[in-house]
């Protein structure tokens, strides 16, 4: 859907203990004794020991806060499989799609200061996109196009209702045509031999998605996409600044967000974790962390998901999401913005365990969702790829994020919807001071 060094590792649940013990895998750090477990949290703690003993989970960290104050807070597993590093509690994870709400948050600081606005054409910043058109009918080779009803929003692109798709996602012609196009980046996921050339640079994939037709007109539903990366050039061209400058300056730097970067740097590297693929076997290596394209420095700074960085920085990150807008004194959004960003606009759509409604780049939990073990109702959060996941919830006060590196396809997806739904209950039990 990776802390500060902790200051003393403490005893932990003997169920968690013992598990660990069997194991050979390094033990996890408990949250604080004062604190009675609850039969989610121990049954959180079990289930993650037990998928990384069946060899289908290679580590997980684990970080609720209620009132800006750790509650559960431990990891476990390997920082490669390859050399059975142990975990460290401030290991680097690839968060992927987890990089949107952040994108999201600084399109929302520059709406706040008057440089965009939420219902502007994206083309009075992005003139590529001027003129869009809209498939209709017809197979790749026949395809029929109309011109776009209305020009995609701001907000279009924050709720993923623009009509702009990826290339993973389906596989109508629109999909199709972004495969044999290169419309995509180099190094993302979902890739395919066949596919052409992926582009360049951010600018080039502007240029070739702008090309493409729209897979339905703006604002008619949502459609997971590249409409994240899209705000990102965005906020480059209003501000003036590069993507990872304006995050750095203005996100990172404010809510200590140390490790949060596009390119791991040699002195991090010891800390990056290896990234996996979901296999029968259990898992196969996907990517070392020595030859990770985000050891690139000339990599693409996609909005929509290239980050790394810890559990502690996104905890940062998810906390100020939490208090509506402010962490430490440092405030980046005023608190009517953080709740518009809460307010669900669209269905998701997908399988139960996925279908939430969305804001403003976030997911939005509501009845439905916590009744099956999913988002808590009124939270706010996201996932990435490799399994990362996170929510904060407003109401609540409690943030709740799980870290680990694995692909998960579609044939085991109950390895993603089990390690969600053990959160999801635990952080509901923990919320509710259970």
């Amino acid at each position: 859907m990776a802390t500060g060094t902790l200051k003393a590792a403490l005893a932990a649940s003997a169920l968690g203990l013992g598990l660990a013990a069997s194991l050979g895998a390094p033990m996890a750090h408990a949250e604080a004794p004062a604190v009675k477990h609850s039969s989610a949290v121990e049954d959180l703690r079990a289930g993650l020991a037990g998928m990384i003993a069946q060899g289908s989970l290679p580590n997980a960290q684990v970080i609720i806060a209620r009132d800006g104050k750790d509650v559960v807070r431990f990891h476990m597993g390997v920082l490669d499989r390859e050399s059975g590093k142990p975990l460290p509690d401030n290991a680097i994870f690839r968060l992927y799609s987890m990089t949107k709400p952040i994108t999201t948050v600084a399109a929302m600081m520059l709406v706040e200061e008057g440089r965009i606005s939420l219902d502007a054409p994206i083309s009075r910043y992005l003139p590529e996109f001027a003129h869009m058109r809209v498939y209709e009918s017809g197979d790749l080779e026949n395809m029929v196009t109309v011109p776009a009803a209305r020009q995609i929003t701001v907000r279009d692109l924050m709720t993923h209702s623009s009509g702009l798709t990826y290339n993973f996602t389906g596989n109508t012609p629109v999909q199709q045509y972004y495969r044999k196009h290169g419309v995509m980046r180099g190094g993302g996921v979902g890739r395919r031999p066949e596919d052409a050339p992926p582009a360049a640079t951010m600018d080039k994939l502007i240029q070739r998605l702008a090309a493409a037709p729209l897979l339905h007109q703006p604002g008619e539903r949502f459609s997971y996409s590249n409409s994240t990366g899209v705000l990102g050039v965005l906020v480059e061209r209003a501000s003036g600044m590069p993507l990872d400058s304006f995050f750095k300056e203005r996100i990172f730097g404010p809510l200590e967000m140390r490790d949060a970067t596009f390119v791991v740097s040699d002195a991090q590297l010891p800390r990056f974790v290896a990234n996996y693929n979901a296999s029968t076997d259990g898992m196969s290596l996907a990517e070392t962390a020595e030859q990770s394209e985000y050891r690139d420095p000339a990599r693409m700074f996609d909005g929509g998901g290239a980050l790394a960085g810890t559990a502690e920085d996104y905890l940062h990150f998810a906390q100020m999401l939490a208090n509506r807008g402010e962490w430490h004194g440092h405030r980046l959004l005023k608190p009517e913005s953080v709740d518009t960003m809460f307010t669900p606009l669209f269905e998701t759509g997908g399988q139960a365990h996925e279908n939430v409604m969305f804001g403003l780049g976030l997911g939005i939990g509501d009845a439905a969702s916590e009744a099956i073990g999913g988002m808590p109702a009124g939270a706010g959060g996201w996932s990435g790829s490799a399994n990362t996941y996170f929510f904060a919830d407003p109401r609540r006060n409690l943030v709740a994020l799980l870290m680990t590196n694995e692909l998960i396809s579609g044939e085991f997806t109950e390895r993603t919807v089990k390690i969600r739904t053990l959160l999801d209950k635990a952080a509901v039990e923990v919320g509710s001071g259970k």
